[in-house]
């Protein structure tokens, strides 16, 4: 329950303990917790900071307290952003869940229609409507990968491995917090009231450099070429890039406008990160520092492949261009003549 409080099992034992939010004034540590979960949805370059508490009371109460202090700033944006940290918490969960049954039951949980194989390795089945609901919208949508046209179909059953059923259940926690968050906020203890606008002031001061990184983040799942995209979830996951990739990824986010400061937050997570060392590498590869007056270019995709960072997608655009910066122009095209394409009559079979 602590690590899934979502689960209805989560909300009985609320419910049996019959706690209100008049008692939880009186209870500083779940408060806390759930202030804490709120403010580390704001962080930058990671929506998975929080490290899981020992106090497993404390991670169950939070959980709804949280969502109540999210609905109660009234703000679209801050809600987004809470919903997708909670949702993204999950997904690590489930992605190192050593059980395969659990995964199962919370699937169950949401009401999905799913199926697990008897043989070895476990072959995971949803139905094809809980499919589409999930990866027709959102984050998913602009990925290849997840349209239905490439995937196993098998009489309305669309095969999954167990890290895509995680993936898909993240989405169905982000709405289903979204959902909760959107409901009119009942009237609370002054205490709580004086919580939410301490958390919506923070949340104010900090917005205008989460909305650029979180536009930088919209733009990897569906203008950034697949190698790009690659290195920044593995920088964002605190995974360790070489010094080509690092180069890489730095110079392409700076041709595309990004700031230094939301460059060097996507490496916060990366085990050897010093700010300082960072930030002045970032700034004279910006041409801040040196001779250079304008950003180094990235390297030619003949090189990439050269490093083994190109890994020769199925993406056809990466066919067509020399350099990752030109990837972004060519996609739009590529949309437009799907969208025409799509819209042009079928001939009668």
């Amino acid at each position: 329950m602590a690590k899934y409080p979502f689960l209805p099992q989560a909300k009985q034992h609320i419910a049996k303990l019959d706690m209100d939010y008049k008692e939880l004034v009186d209870l500083p540590r779940i408060r806390d917790r759930a202030k804490e979960r709120m403010y580390a949805s704001f962080e930058l370059a990671t929506r998975l900071s929080l490290e899981p508490s020992s106090d497993s009371e404390a991670e169950v109460f939070s959980y709804p307290l949280a969502i109540l202090y999210a609905t109660g700033t009234g703000d679209r944006h801050l809600i987004e952003r809470y919903a997708l940290f909670e949702a993204q918490q999950i997904n690590r969960y489930l992605e190192e869940e050593k059980r395969e049954d659990v995964i199962f039951e919370i699937a169950k949980a949401f009401g999905w229609k799913i199926q697990i194989s008897e043989e070895k390795p476990r072959v995971y089945s949803i139905h094809f409507a809980k499919y589409l609901e999930n990866t027709s919208k959102g984050r998913l949508f602009h990925n290849p990968k997840w349209k239905l046209v490439n995937r196993a179909l098998d009489k309305g059953w669309v095969r999954v491995t167990p890290l895509e059923v995680a993936r898909l259940l993240q989405e169905e926690v982000q709405k289903r917090i979204e959902d909760s968050a959107q409901q009119e906020l009942t009237k609370v203890p002054e205490e709580i009231r004086k919580d939410i606008d301490e958390i919506k002031a923070e949340f104010l001061k900090r917005k205008p450099q989460l909305e650029e990184f979180d536009q930088l983040i919209r733009a990897q799942e569906s203008e950034y070429p697949p190698c790009i995209s690659d290195l920044m979830t593995r920088a964002a996951r605190g995974q360790h890039l070489s010094h080509v990739e690092r180069f890489t990824l730095v110079t392409y986010l700076l041709r595309q406008g990004i700031s230094v400061d939301s460059v060097v937050s996507l490496f916060s997570n990366v085990s050897d990160f010093k700010e300082d060392k960072t930030r002045y590498q970032v700034e004279h590869l910006a041409g801040e520092r040196g001779g250079r007056t304008e950003p180094y270019m990235p390297y030619n995709c003949a090189t990439l492949q050269t490093h083994g960072i190109c890994k020769k997608p199925a993406d056809p655009i990466c066919y067509t261009i020399k350099n990752p910066l030109t990837y972004h122009l060519r996609k739009p095209r590529q949309n437009a003549a799907s969208a025409q394409k799509q819209a042009e009559p079928q001939p009668l079979s």
